[in-house]
């Protein structure tokens, strides 16, 4: 794909409100800078030559672009971007600027053959500056050994002493680095991002880095394991210490909590084993497809945003929005499209998390009881009847985080199954959950876990 006949005629508008602002700002400064809608506009109004065109300052011509313009090369961007995967808006915008100016600047012609030139020019440059970028983002992963590496997919968390040592030259190492508390954190955690723009790989790499912290949490969550000492570092974190000071009548003390580190490495080595499992396998997909998305959705995207959420409700300190979103992890999971406005959203929710979690776990009643308890009271923060800062307890009477990580490990062999990629999936999302409750009406899913995950 180059350019639409949509993309021609914003080419040719632009064309003209690029002729007509020269002629204004050589008539009046002030008629020129009544073409703007606001002062970002103006300030962004003018084309530059591209640092790379190799031009030397007094060759160089004006072009302005009035904000009629600017909106237009919007427009072009965001619709080149529906088939261009790996840049964003803002960067193709600049593309087309750069590109743009030499076109006018050489006279380039707006017909249609110029226009599918201009834009063809912007995608192979595109193209031929999209790279591959490994990120190492600071992670604490307390019990493993400096020897230890443990590999997630693509991803994988190495000592940070193996990387650190090759950057002690760079000049942003003391700032960034050694004065930035070291000792807080014993590793690092490794992602490739797929060739893409600087922007977009950063961005990227960064959602990946939470999406895998949220995939770690569910499985210590999942063994009952106290890890509030694992963590990506360019997140909040839990201390082994939280502390306040407290005064009242020229009184002051110390509150807060201590905790010692618990001992990680029985769960580093199970975790390995796991990923070794199916699970372990859709894990790994999950990951590729994090690291190199595309703008089409799939029913993969579910189960990585279903992590997501759940890692960013580990490092919420408010247990109300905690329950926010564990209930927007699951929502992901269990909600079809076209059934956002049925009166049985919240029946379809209940039914289908129960569902995940009984058809491993069992104990079906006692999971739509809490599902419903925490679909409540998500409903009522979100629309208004309670406020999250004046609610000191959920008093659910449950671990919230226990009813969504089975869901969600359930869910990734139930999705697997039914096609990771699939794209158009709601019929047979939604065929999947109606077996699961067939299945579920089994007097034997209403026990205590009596099928083994």
């Amino acid at each position: 794909m180059s350019a639409s006949k949509e993309d021609v005629k914003d080419l040719n508008i632009i064309f003209h409100e690029i002729q007509s602002l020269k002629d204004t700002f050589n008539q009046s400064p002030e008629l020129y800078k009544n073409s703007f809608d606001n002062d970002i506009d103006l300030m962004t109004a003018v084309l530059q030559s591209p640092q790379n065109a190799g031009e030397a300052i007094q060759n160089q011509v004006q072009f302005f672009l009035s904000s009629k313009a600017q909106r237009k090369l919007h427009e072009i961007a965001k619709r080149q971007c529906l088939s261009l995967d790996d840049i964003t808006i803002d960067e193709c915008i600049c593309e087309i600027r750069n590109e743009m100016y030499l076109h006018l600047k050489n006279d380039g012609s707006f017909d249609t053959s110029g226009c599918i030139k201009l834009i063809s020019k912007v995608r192979k440059n595109i193209y031929r500056e999209a790279k591959d970028i490994t990120y190492f983002f600071p992670f604490n992963a307390p019990s493993l050994s400096p020897e230890k590496e443990i590999q997630i997919g693509s991803a994988k968390i190495i000592h940070k002493n193996n990387i650190y040592a090759k950057v002690k030259d760079d000049s942003d190492y003391d700032p960034f680095i050694k004065n930035n508390n070291p000792n807080s954190f014993n590793c690092l955690l490794s992602i490739t991002i797929p060739k893409c723009s600087n922007k977009m790989s950063e961005s990227r790499a960064q959602n990946v880095a939470a999406f895998i912290y949220g995939v770690i949490k569910v499985f210590t969550t999942s063994y009952e394991i106290k890890a509030n000492q694992v963590n990506l570092m360019n997140n909040p974190i839990k201390n082994n210490i939280n502390h306040y000071i407290a005064s009242s009548r020229d009184k002051y003390w110390i509150g807060g909590s201590y905790a010692f580190g618990e001992d990680l490495q029985d769960f580093w080595n199970t975790f390995e084993e796991d990923l070794e499992t199916d699970l372990g396998l859709v894990i790994k997909k999950l990951i590729l497809r994090a690291a190199s998305p595309t703008n089409k959705e799939c029913l993969a995207d579910r189960l990585i945003d279903a992590f997501y959420w759940f890692g960013d409700a580990s490092r919420d300190n408010n247990s109300s929005a905690q329950v926010v979103k564990l209930v927007t992890a699951m929502e992901r999971l269990v909600t079809v499209k076209n059934e956002e406005k049925n009166k049985d959203i919240t029946e379809n929710f209940c039914r289908r998390v129960s569902c995940l979690i009984a058809i491993y776990h069992s104990e079906i009643d006692a999971r739509y009881k809490e599902s419903k308890k925490m679909y409540k009271l998500r409903s009522d923060f979100v629309h208004g009847s309670q406020s999250i800062y004046k609610t000191y307890d959920t008093e659910l009477g449950f671990d919230p985080f226990k009813l969504a990580y089975p869901a969600i490990l359930s869910a990734c062999i139930g999705f697997y199954e039914l096609g990771l990629e699939f794209d158009s999936y709601e019929t047979k999302l939604k065929s999947m959950y109606s077996k699961l409750s067939e299945i579920c009406e089994d007097e034997k899913y209403k026990t205590k876990k009596i099928i083994s995950s």
